[in-house]
């Protein structure tokens, strides 16, 4: 009876470590920012793959070189970061597009957006409706609850769709991951495009493409290497 309780136990403790995502859009941004005092601009492009029903986990992309990619799974429900070597980008992808390296613990990350989201202050004011369709909403940022004068002021314009993925370009527009909880709308958006203005910084936000997908990455229990 003890070699059984001591099995289930094991047992229970291997499947804690499996690590099971489901991804269902790949979504890619072309992001420009303008630092007016030292004069220089910058353009990036974000690639991400999201679970557009949890919003706890995604993938980010990093090229490595021209000709190399890497892949991260953030899952802060988990305070893991699981890397990939990515082996190509053509759609639609699937979980053999991801070669597993390793995984970090970031115990401090529950810590960390607690704290972050007591700064985060937002208020969002619907402006109307365009001629081609698109919501136009103006949404600032302030440094504290009277929400007097903003730190950052945005002009945003959101398509219709049919899943709830505004919180993606928001993130990379205010550079803040848990702005789903701070900024709601009653109907489901993506970003089309954006702008935004602060002392110092110019920012222009475009979507670039959007594909649907469907696959799913389980890192096993044997798999798991922890890097630290």
């Amino acid at each position: 009876m003890k070699k059984f309780i001591l099995l289930l136990l094991i047992l229970s403790f291997t499947n804690a470590f499996s690590q099971e995502y489901h991804f269902d859009y790949f979504v890619k941004y072309k992001f420009q920012s303008k630092q007016k005092k030292e004069k220089r601009t910058e353009n990036f492009e974000f690639l991400s793959i999201v679970n557009s029903k949890d919003y706890s986990y995604q993938i980010n992309f990093r090229a490595e070189s021209r000709d190399t990619m890497t892949a991260t799974i953030t899952d802060l429900k988990n305070n893991l970061q699981h890397y990939f070597h990515v082996t190509n980008t053509t759609f639609p992808l699937s979980k053999l597009n991801f070669d597993y390296k390793y995984s970090k613990r970031i115990p401090s990350a529950k810590k960390q957006l607690e704290d972050e989201s007591k700064r985060r202050f937002f208020r969002s004011e619907f402006v109307g409706k365009q001629n081609d369709g698109l919501s136009r909403y103006l949404i600032n940022e302030y440094t504290n609850g009277k929400m007097k004068k903003p730190r950052v002021s945005a002009e945003v314009i959101f398509a219709d769709f049919q899943d709830d993925l505004s919180y993606i370009g928001l993130q990379f527009l205010f550079d803040y991951y848990e702005i789903y909880n701070k900024v709601k709308f009653e109907k489901n958006y993506i970003v089309k495009s954006a702008s935004a203005k602060s002392e110092n910084l110019e920012i222009v936000l475009s979507l670039d493409s959007i594909e649907p997908q469907n696959f799913d990455i389980k890192i096993n229990p044997d798999q798991l290497k922890f890097q630290n």
